[in-house]
């Protein structure tokens, strides 16, 4: 039973990273976050997070147009 808690927690763990990377923090910044702190509490970093300055330049080229 322990293997499939550990297993879950991992996969929400990895799903944060996969959600964070286009982030300030990137996909192993929350990966670890969550990992640490729990994936409940990277997802609320994550809604209040800002998006890299790639994604920025990205969004404001497109309202540009």
């Amino acid at each position: 039973m322990p293997i499939i808690f550990s297993g879950l927690y991992l996969t929400a763990c990895v799903v944060c990273g996969i959600m964070g990377r286009n982030t300030v923090f990137g996909f192993v910044g929350h990966f670890l976050l969550a990992l640490f702190l729990t994936p409940l509490v990277d997802f609320v970093i994550q809604a209040v997070g800002r998006p890299s300055a790639r994604m920025r330049e990205k969004l404001m080229s497109l309202r540009s147009r």
